[in-house]
């Protein structure tokens, strides 16, 4: 596991998609990374999903998770995933999370190897995923938590470290 920051330079530069917390060009996020043998890689991404998962069922935010195809995937991913938070106030779907598996792709070009049972060398299997990006993330609990009242209600699992309050009042006029 590793935090990052990531820079995004989005195609055009202008435009209603391209501004807002939604489309910011700098965020942060945690990286989960797993390297395996290939006889194990499917039950790993499975768990690695279940990782990228565990964080929006805590939340209890609507999420939908995307198989995408061939097309969609990048030169070295092999299968990717995408979990996508639904925001109503775009009424759209927005990826905050991705799963992939990069088979032995990466190990090979980084030379990560493993000794087998046999003896021989062979290339591990890499996969990763974005634990959440957390603009989308925030902007999702404060759209899904907003109360008729203008105040936000905190999901449960956040109220520990909000001092155990359940909801952030409107700000004063």
């Amino acid at each position: 596991m590793t935090h990052t920051s990531c820079f995004r330079r989005e195609a055009g530069s202008a435009g209603k998609d391209t501004r807002g917390i939604q489309r910011i060009h700098e965020f942060h996020k945690v990286e989960l990374v797993k390297l395996c043998r290939p006889d194990t890689v499917d039950d790993e991404f499975e768990d690695l999903l279940q990782d990228a998962e565990r964080a929006l069922r805590a939340l209890r935010l609507p999420y939908r998770v995307v198989d995408l195809c061939t097309g969609d995937l990048g030169f070295s991913s092999s299968r990717i995933l995408d979990l996508e938070v639904y925001s109503p106030g775009l009424d759209k779907w927005l990826e905050v999370s991705s799963v992939g598996n990069f088979t032995d792709f990466q190990a090979r070009r980084s030379n990560i190897r493993y000794r087998a049972d046999d003896g021989a060398t062979r290339p591990l299997c890499t996969l990763n995923a974005s634990a959440v990006a957390t603009p989308r993330l925030w902007a999702a609990i404060i759209e899904h938590g907003q109360q008729s009242d203008g105040s936000v209600r905190i999901p449960e699992v956040l109220r520990p470290y909000m001092g155990g309050r359940d909801t952030i009042p409107p700000r004063s006029a």
